[in-house]
């Protein structure tokens, strides 16, 4: 992998390589850290790659143009993307409070993007550079590429590619669409023709140019002035995210047309291969060790990212409409490299904090279906027979990289399905990841207790984590070692009342279980779970969902820590009035949280 230079952020920085302009400007919310988890980083070592002088302009001041037109004119295009995070999931917590620290940013300072990032700065670079071919991406851009629900303001708004008044938009883990749009654009053809690229978003406001093959939505006007055409909208467009049988997607808005066409195909894992064997440093920018660096680094500076992709179908997740539901698997040869070029930098203290993706045993697994597939989830309400799972294909990775002079420990930092366990065709493999890469404490995901509300996410019955947690606890035995689970449990979910959150409380409180950070719901845009949020109707069953709102899902969240005392005033009056004034102490006793086989984090999907 080699030492490499960062690419350039600034005027200088480009004159100093030679050049006396670029031909790509890609524009991001975050801080620029040249590693393989920051999207922008990829795109642009990516088309890097590929022989084109590329630039990136981190987090630039968009109140004045001066940041933008430094480079000058860019030969090809602009790409802009909000960061890894939707902005305003970064700027704003569940509550609509104002979030302290944005962990993409230097020192963690927020504010230094603004709101609705990727407009802004799409409608500003259109100031710059009349004309110019513009291309969104990233995951504000690809949850917001058709009507959506926005939670923030409580809204259906359109599609951003009409509010950005950009060209395209490169939607998911788009390397290949990028690379085909600057190889055409190169070409000299006109970017209003780039219309046949799976995995791209384009408008028209001509029906001839619509694909011959293609699915109707309801107009934008229909899905905002009817819940009911939202949820059909909704269905129709979920049921088109399979890349094997996918046909393009159209949806009217106002005398134009927005055209999405089908997810791309996932990468081979050469092609994956190739993407993890580019020249990343690792490191954030050095512009930013003035202050402090970026926080963000510090989670991932040394985890690996094994495989992208995840079919597990959670209704509240994104995954499955960015990354896709299909699994793809980094060779072990490519972590290797990856691994063994890590060891040999000066600041690496010997421990690999993770190696896996959206959830680590799905490493290696492969759906054998040939043709493709109408499921919402290869794993619910049960594991699909054509998936094939097995985790010795997830050990033997870690077992190598754990051979590789100078590293000392091999974790699993990312958590895994706790479901599949029971599914494996391993069955050693939780003894074996409690016995050697479980760093003190292991990550799952039941999300809630209470079967009305597991079914509405999509997720298993609560006695299947009963069984994963005594098979840990046997596991952990045999380990010799200390060790505890992470569970996520989230409140204000559809479909959960403030009974069914009693019942958790009961749960946690009976276990000795003090929750010191929260996850409440978000409806992400063009999930499965914003979709009832906004329509009280589950799209894919048409049954009617109970939804929270207001004061109740600040009692929801408050009965996630009913003894935190800045929740007992909004608490007591309902806790006294069922007989369970003891949810208001501490679990544990004597006002002091128990270190129990449950430590409890928070967690943004």
């Amino acid at each position: 992998m080699g030492n490499s230079l960062f690419l350039p952020i600034s005027r200088e920085e480009m004159l100093a390589r030679g050049w006396k302009g670029i031909d790509i400007l890609l524009i991001s919310g975050d801080a620029y850290v040249d590693h393989p988890a920051f999207g922008v980083a990829v795109i642009g070592r990516v088309l890097e790659a590929e022989g084109y002088r590329v630039a990136i302009l981190p987090q630039p001041d968009w109140r004045y143009k001066d940041e933008f037109i430094q480079f000058g004119r860019p030969k090809l295009f602009v790409g802009i993307t909000a960061g890894n995070l939707d902005s305003l999931l970064a700027h704003y917590s569940s509550a609509h409070i104002p979030r302290k620290v944005d962990a993409y940013s230097p020192g963690g300072q927020p504010g230094k993007r603004p709101d609705r990032a990727t407009i802004v700065y799409a409608n500003r670079v259109r100031e710059c550079f009349p004309g110019i071919p513009i291309v969104l991406g990233g995951i504000e851009a690809s949850l917001r590429r058709l009507a959506h629900y926005d939670y923030w303001s409580d809204s259906v708004r359109r599609s951003i590619l009409v509010d950005s008044r950009a060209n395209l938009i490169a939607y998911g883990l788009a390397e290949k669409a990028v690379k085909e749009i600057a190889r055409r654009l190169a070409q000299g053809e006109n970017p209003d023709s780039i219309c046949d690229l799976p995995g791209t978003v384009w408008i028209t406001s001509e029906k001839s140019r619509w694909p011959k093959e293609r699915v109707m939505l309801p107009s934008e006007e229909e899905v905002k002035e009817n819940k009911n055409k939202f949820a059909e909208a909704f269905r129709q467009w979920y049921q088109q995210l399979d890349p094997r049988q996918a046909k393009p997607v159209v949806q009217p808005s106002a005398n134009r047309y927005i055209v999405q066409m089908p997810p791309a195909l996932p990468l081979t894992r050469e092609e994956l291969d190739a993407i993890y064997r580019l020249p990343f440093t690792r490191q954030a920018h050095p512009i930013y060790e003035s202050e402090g660096g970026v926080p963000a680094l510090k989670t991932v500076e040394t985890s690996i990212t094994a495989h992208r992709g995840c079919g597990g179908g959670c209704a509240f997740c994104s995954l499955a409409v960015h990354q896709g539901r299909l699994v793809q698997s980094r060779s072990s040869d490519s972590v290797w490299e990856e691994v063994e070029f890590i060891s040999r930098q000066n600041w690496f203290r010997g421990t690999i904090t993770d190696i896996g993706g959206p959830t680590a045993n799905l490493y290696g697994s492969i759906c054998q279906k040939k043709a493709g597939c109408q499921r919402e989830s290869c794993l619910y309400p049960s594991k699909c027979p054509y998936f094939s799972l097995n985790g010795s294909r997830h050990l033997s990775l870690l077992s190598l990289v754990s051979r590789i002079p100078r590293v000392k420990h091999v974790f699993v930092g990312t958590g895994i399905r706790h479901d599949l366990i029971f599914e494996d065709n391993c069955p050693d493999y939780l003894k074996e990841l409690c016995r050697q890469y479980v760093g003190g404490h292991l990550k799952v995901a039941p999300e809630h207790i209470c079967q009305p509300v597991l079914v509405c996410m999509r997720k298993r019955n609560h006695e299947t984590f009963e069984m994963f947690r005594d098979k840990f606890k046997q596991a952990v035995r045999l380990s010799g070692k200390d060790l505890y689970l992470t569970p996520y449990f989230m409140s204000g979910h559809p479909a959960c009342t403030v009974e069914h959150m009693v019942e958790l409380a009961e749960y946690l409180y009976r276990f000795g279980y003090f929750l010191e950070q929260l996850q409440d719901f978000i409806p992400l845009p063009m999930t499965v779970s914003a979709c009832i949020y906004h329509t009280g109707l589950d799209p894919l069953t048409g049954q009617e969902v109970y939804c929270c709102r207001g004061q109740e899902k600040n009692i929801q969240r408050a009965l996630l820590q009913p003894s935190d005392p800045r929740n007992r005033k909004r608490l007591t009056p309902l806790l006294k009035k069922i007989g369970k004034p003891h949810l208001l102490k501490k679990p544990g006793g004597q006002g002091k949280s128990n270190r129990s086989e449950y430590q409890v984090r928070d967690v943004v999907y």
